[in-house]
């Protein structure tokens, strides 16, 4: 598991490097075209490097191949749609909700990697364990808000994003507190 950490860093500098650009300018920008267009290019970054990580935690053949063919029907998504038909400036839901559905199927495909391959490695002391868990959380709740979030009108939509909101804050407190646990257990081990 050890080997497949300074690749995991390199994802994630990737993942930084190229979101905080991005989020920045989102941030920033008052004009709702630019930060639909940043949101959008950032789902698709994020699904890519999602993908990217799950394979280098998950060493089965066949799961990496659904992997795979997952992200690219997500590029084949983001190129049909917000490339050729121009949603890039658009809030699309139905390709936020495959990326949520891709990244719960990712995580399903963890946790079954999991049971399928139990080891006498704690899986307690596992980070992988608690981020993929806090990723199930969110992504799985946040799923139906954005199913639903074209049916409901203006003023609850604001309603739904605060929803979102508190998931997301869940789901860190979740792996933060996955992170806390791992450095306790090891000071005693």
């Amino acid at each position: 598991l050890n080997k497949g950490l300074p690749r995991i860093k390199k994802i994630l500098f990737i993942y930084y490097l190229i979101s905080i650009p991005l989020i920045s300018v989102g941030v920033l920008t008052k004009n709702m075209i630019v930060n639909h267009v940043v949101y959008n290019v950032f789902f698709f970054i994020t699904i890519c490097i999602l993908s990217f990580y799950f394979k280098s935690v998950i060493f089965d053949k066949t799961r990496r191949i659904i992997i795979n063919v997952v992200l690219f029907i997500n590029v084949f998504l983001f190129a049909i749609y917000d490339l050729l038909k121009g949603w890039l400036s658009d809030i699309n839901t139905f390709s936020y909700a495959v990326t949520y559905l891709s990244i719960l199927i990712y995580a399903l495909l963890y946790f079954e990697h999991l049971i399928r391959n139990v080891n006498e490695l704690n899986l307690l002391l596992q980070f992988d364990f608690y981020l993929v868990s806090g990723y199930l959380l969110y992504f799985f709740s946040c799923f139906f808000i954005i199913l639903f979030y074209d049916n409901v009108e203006i003023v609850e939509r604001a309603v739904l994003w605060s929803l979102q909101n508190v998931i997301l804050f869940l789901s860190s407190i979740l792996t933060l507190s996955g992170i806390l646990c791992i450095h306790h257990r090891k000071k005693f081990i």
